[in-house]
């Protein structure tokens, strides 16, 4: 194969219990956008897909009853967003309903994070984005220097974050 890749990354693949409530959920609740809707299997425009899950089981392993219906794969997958109003985001998740992991967070990078669950039990992080966290974190008075310490990032991109 040498340096040439054959293959390159597409999308992630959920498969779900009820299409339609997975559909409705990822366009309302998480603003995604229909790429191809196949009825069985939906494309959203950023990379995300859902498939029914008992005809995902069949496509994959040609019984559409192995499993117990639980298409979540324990939790061990998350999807990442980003927001630039982590504030705003969450108060709209808490009118959702969703159900959370954890409420609003500050992660050891500093970064304010909320995790929840889809319908269908699979977890999803909504992080502000760190140009925003940089911005926040000097906003309270700390030095560029300072921030790259808390943020573990590069003191360069954290001043061009800033516009130093």
């Amino acid at each position: 194969m040498g340096d040439k890749r054959f293959f390159s990354f597409h999308s992630t693949v959920l498969f779900v219990k009820d299409v339609e409530i997975s559909k409705k959920f990822y366009t309302e609740v998480m603003g995604e956008e229909i790429e191809l809707d196949l009825g069985k299997n939906v494309d959203f425009k950023g990379g995300l897909a859902i498939w029914d899950g008992n005809y995902g089981r069949e496509v994959i392993f040609g019984d559409s009853d192995s499993g117990n219906g639980d298409f979540s794969s324990k939790r061990m997958l998350e999807l990442y967003y980003e927001t630039e109003d982590i504030d705003r985001t969450f108060d709209i998740l808490k009118s959702a309903g969703v159900e959370f992991v954890h409420d609003m967070i500050e992660q050891p990078r500093c970064q304010l994070t909320v995790r929840f669950l889809d319908p269908d039990g699979h977890m999803i992080e909504v992080g502000e984005r760190m140009d925003v966290c940089v911005k926040r974190l000097a906003n309270s008075s700390k030095s560029a220097d300072e921030i790259a310490d808390a943020t573990t990032m590069p003191i360069e991109i954290v001043k061009y974050m800033l516009g130093m």
